[in-house]
């Protein structure tokens, strides 16, 4: 072989080399932790405009306090959010601009959460319905929300009329329902007046709670007498007022605790006094109507003289024997 042909063979043997050499993929080396890792693929944010997925369906209010409606419209860019009353379609916002004569609907994003929000002031039932949430996307994007207004209602625990002893422990019970705003305030009246508690001396107290969509307000007399017997009224901010008679009786032995949830005690107490007045009466009218004339010899009847009868019992007519 030339010399010539085997330099051409040892560039073509070294052309070779580069070729293998750049197919050659150097993997690095994997420790055995590296093998047992699992790579976690966190998914990618929407960036499109969407509702998040907590989006509320349903919003109860309550007349008196305003209502608003949120809507979780996410990644929004350059669209905007407009509300509409689904029963006349009447567009109402879009945005922070109102397109409704009624003063009462307004709409603003709140800052703390981007939510846009719906607010009726002063809501009525008849606000009562279905409000649709749109992005003005291609094509359009809607959520609907429902809202119910209800009317708070309250009421004094037990019957109309409450029963109790001089010296006996006075507690009234009013339940506002329907209320899923607490009411501002719940005051107590007694004959029309302002009941003073809270200060000294005065004896009365007033403990109020809310839990759900209920608010519990009671009045506590501790040492109730005669002058604390009459008409009270408690009178929630959201709510009509609601009434009791309270009945403060004499009494040697006063009871432990009257309240608006035992007032039926209360009335059978009332029952038995006055069943201890009418038992005698009736003994004596019986004997003098029935007995007497049977056995006029073995029975006694100066008690059924007309005149002791109609001064002691208000028996009009005189006793034939």
């Amino acid at each position: 072989m030339t010399r010539s042909k085997q330099q051409l063979l040892y560039l073509f043997f070294l052309a070779g080399l580069g070729s293998c050499a750049a197919e050659v993929r150097i993997n690095p080396i994997l420790s055995s932790e590296d093998e047992n890792t699992t790579r976690v693929t966190t998914p990618a944010v929407s960036r499109e405009p969407h509702f998040a997925p907590d989006s509320p369906r349903e919003v109860v209010a309550a007349v008196g306090a305003p209502a608003h409606i949120p809507c979780k419209a996410r990644s929004l860019g350059a669209k905007s959010v407009s509300w509409i009353r689904h029963r006349d379609l009447h567009m109402l916002t879009v945005g922070a601009f109102s397109f409704t004569n009624d003063d009462r609907f307004t709409a603003h994003r709140d800052p703390s959460s981007g939510d846009w929000v719906l607010v009726i002031r002063r809501p009525e039932p008849g606000d009562s319905g279905l409000y649709e949430c749109s992005i003005s996307t291609k094509p359009v994007i809607t959520h609907t929300v429902k809202l119910s207004v209800v009317v708070p209602a309250a009421e004094l625990l037990g019957g109309s009329d409450v029963f109790l002893d001089n010296g006996s422990a006075l507690n009234l019970t009013c339940v506002v329902r329907h209320s899923p705003v607490p009411p501002e305030f719940v005051l107590w009246y007694h004959r029309d007046e302002l009941v003073n508690y809270g200060g000294r001396g005065h004896g009365v107290d007033v403990e109020t709670s809310h839990s759900g969509a209920t608010t519990r307000s009671s009045l506590l007399v501790a040492n109730a007498t005669h002058k604390d017997s009459g008409k009270y009224s408690c009178k929630p901010a959201n709510a009509g007022n609601a009434s009791v008679v309270v009945h403060v009786l004499k009494s040697e032995t006063p009871a432990a605790m009257q309240t608006t949830n035992n007032s039926s005690q209360g009335g059978s107490t009332m029952e038995s006094q006055l069943s201890l007045l009418i038992l005698p009466a009736l003994a004596t009218v019986l004997h003098c109507f029935f007995l007497l004339p049977l056995l006029p010899v073995v029975i006694g009847s100066s008690h059924c003289d007309a005149s002791k009868l109609r001064g002691r019992y208000g028996i009009v007519k005189g006793v034939n024997r």
